[in-house]
């Protein structure tokens, strides 16, 4: 794409003459025609904006005065109000203080528009992308948990707030891990073949997904320590209400300082899991709280190494606060 020449106009003056001499173009840069008006420093400076003023008028002393080269950026107010970006560029001429100056007035504003236009091209650039990626994202929770687009969002925005990184490269992360993987595995593939074909048909799947159970949680006491007991599936789509029902564990220890977290009845222990019980545990410590994990898994075994650290993690005994 090829843009036009830039407007460049020409001027001359002199510390002994009130009067200076301009082209053509310095008149049509100002918003006159030829000749309107006699051209004077008062004049020039009376069309620099304010802001700019006294800079724009330093610069016409030291090229008359001081006989030194002078380059600088101002703002043009043009006789119809108009601004425009502007170059001047100042040299002074042969013949002493007397020889004058010579100027030089280049207007930038298209070239200040095009960077603009760039830049905000560039951001908006980014922007689709980034709305693109978090769209991507978002369908793959959608299409695994079964959610609305609002709560995949949601658990996008959550898991961002919580560990403080931004949610872009939180979905593009997802996006491209699915993508290496070769999408999420032969029963998810063929959980979408089945949908895919049916919709194709007009029809609905022959074989219905059966309803996931929800997530149950309760509080109860075995003997003067709170219980809470987790029973069914742990993912993304449930951490909030986790972590939301260790809160208020939490806030019931009491004065034996000490919490259990029954785990015996949750589908599976995944990182998920214990993601959310390690945030607990690290809160427990600040506050001098003991917390107590109920596992089917003999202690000292992975899974109860990873969910508590540096914890305690309890096997499942007759007297650790009972079954589900």
């Amino acid at each position: 794409m090829t843009t036009s020449e830039p407007t460049m106009g020409q001027f001359h003056f002199s510390a002994s003459a009130p009067r200076w001499a301009w082209s053509d173009d310095m008149f049509v840069l100002h918003g006159m025609s030829p000749g309107d008006v006699v051209p004077t420093r008062a004049l020039f400076l009376s069309h620099v904006q304010p802001d700019d003023r006294a800079r724009v008028d330093l610069a016409l002393d030291a090229c008359a005065i001081d006989r030194r080269p002078m380059c600088c950026h101002y703002r043009l107010v043009d006789l119809a109000g108009e601004a425009r970006d502007v170059t001047l560029a100042l040299a002074p001429q042969d013949g002493g203080q007397d020889g004058g100056v010579r100027g030089f007035l280049i207007d930038d504003s298209e070239r200040e528009r095009q960077a603009v236009a760039q830049g905000v091209n560039a951001e908006l650039h980014r922007a689709l992308e980034s709305h693109a990626i978090i769209d991507q994202a978002k369908g793959v929770l959608m299409f695994v948990y079964g959610v609305e687009p609002e709560i995949a969002f949601q658990l996008l925005r959550g898991a961002s707030q919580e560990r403080n990184v931004r949610l872009r490269t939180i979905a593009e992360g997802l996006v491209t891990s699915v993508q290496f993987a070769g999408g999420l595995g032969p029963q998810t593939r063929a959980s979408m073949d089945e949908l895919f074909m049916a919709i194709l048909d007009g029809g609905l799947p022959r074989h219905q997904p059966e309803h996931r159970a929800p997530l149950e949680l309760s509080v109860v006491r075995s003997g003067a320590t709170p219980t809470l007991r987790v029973a069914g599936p742990v993912d993304l789509s449930s951490m909030a209400q986790l972590a939301a029902a260790l809160s208020q564990l939490l806030a019931t220890a009491g004065a034996s300082g000490d919490v259990a977290v029954d785990l015996r009845g949750v589908d599976h222990l995944g990182r998920v899991t214990r993601a959310v019980v390690a945030a607990a545990r690290r809160r427990c410590e600040a506050k001098g709280i003991s917390m107590h994990i109920i596992l089917n898994e003999p202690r000292g075994t992975s899974s109860a190494a990873q969910l508590l650290d540096r914890g305690r993690a309890e096997p499942a005994t007759s007297g650790s606060g009972g079954g589900r």
